[in-house]
């Protein structure tokens, strides 16, 4: 049997797949846009270089797993 833990992340990943037909076209884009405003850390992501990457794997992770769900919602890119 699941504990909470399992339970939990299962819930969100039904309801992450279910959001797409949810959705009218409204709250899509906002959704969409929400999506887009985390896809990046913004510091000082425009020069990759800059940014010492140590420590904010955790991060960087959040942020790809961002990237990934605007392409499987099929979110345009700016």
């Amino acid at each position: 049997m699941p504990d909470q833990a399992d339970a939990r992340l299962i819930a969100y990943g039904k309801l992450i797949e279910a959001l797409p037909g949810l959705l009218d076209a409204g709250g899509r884009a906002a959704l969409c846009d929400w999506l887009s405003e985390r896809q990046v850390m913004h510091d000082g992501q425009e020069d990759p270089g800059a940014v010492i990457t140590e420590g904010l794997e955790t991060e960087l992770a959040i942020a790809q797993v961002f990237r990934e769900l605007s392409e499987r919602f099929e979110c345009r890119q700016p």
